[in-house]
């Protein structure tokens, strides 16, 4: 049960992302994840929803608490995979990057 606290705990933390992009489905933009959970995440994953499977590991290292990551995408809707350094995974579903500039954490 504890581990299953945990890994919702770094999802509503992990939850804090930056998206930046257009209004149109030709659109590209940002998305930057910020690491404000207490945990190093050794993976994060991302796929647009129509895509079976998930893209390659978008870190080049690990990504320490209180770190992000700033990455360029393409107006669509996207699930978002993360996985931490006790090989515990949480997926944020359905994140849609087609809206006009917007900032928060």
């Amino acid at each position: 049960m504890r581990i299953l606290m945990n890994t919702a705990l770094i999802c509503i933390m992990i939850a804090s992302l930056v998206a930046c992009g257009g209004t149109n489905q030709n659109s590209s933009g940002t998305i930057t994840i910020y690491n404000s959970s207490s945990y190093v995440l050794d993976e994060i994953d991302v796929a647009p929803v129509s895509q079976l499977s998930w893209g390659p590991n978008l870190l080049s290292g690990v990504l320490y608490p209180g770190e992000q990551l700033t990455i360029s995408v393409a107006c669509d809707t996207y699930d978002v995979q993360v996985w931490d350094q006790h090989n515990r995974n949480c997926v944020l579903s359905g994140l849609d990057l087609c809206f006009s500039d917007h900032s928060g954490r």
